[in-house]
């Protein structure tokens, strides 16, 4: 029994994703193209306040009565949903980047899709080794808290070591 208790505490511990934690002011100050996720957060996916930010979408998708939005602006696609079934605004659920045109921002240290993973090395990411990649994919997840329900992860591939995606999710 005792070591069916070590068991499970060790493959657990295993199987926690590693978080590289930013104080909350950091996380929201992280910048894509210039503004912050908080400046995009506070767009609520209206169209004006996104075109705004980054330009007219070269696709915009409202679905379910517009309780979920999509702008895609190339190599970059932001979704928006709402929270619960009776609210009318929408919040940041997601965000993607794919490509080298889009610049990402975190305390100073500024990469792209495409970039050599070592343009990271001043953040000292831990790894995430508790990610489902397929081989030869590993990644970071960086978020304002250990067990936050909302995160950016970047993956680069082990062969190259270049950045391949970057995004952020918000999990309901």
């Amino acid at each position: 029994m005792k070591y069916l208790v070590i068991f499970l505490f060790t493959a657990a511990a295993y199987a926690q994703p590693d978080v590289n934690v930013l104080s909350e002011f950091e996380f929201e100050n992280i910048q894509i193209n210039g503004h912050t996720i908080s400046q995009i957060r506070t767009a609520n996916g209206e169209k004006v306040q996104m075109q705004n930010l980054y330009g007219t979408a070269l696709e915009y998708n409202a679905y379910n009565s517009g309780k979920s939005k999509a702008f895609n602006y190339g190599n970059f696609t932001i979704g928006f949903s709402s929270s619960s079934s009776g609210s009318n605004t929408t919040e940041l659920s997601n965000f993607k980047i794919t490509g080298p045109s889009v610049t990402i921002r975190i305390d100073n240290i500024q990469f792209s899709v495409n970039d050599n993973i070592s343009v990271l090395s001043p953040l000292n990411l831990a790894e995430n080794n508790g990610g489902n990649y397929i081989p030869g994919i590993k990644g970071y997840i960086i978020a304002p808290c250990e067990k936050c329900n909302h995160f950016v992860y970047i993956k680069f591939s082990e062969l190259n070591q270049s950045i391949l995606e970057i995004g952020y999710i918000e999990l309901t």
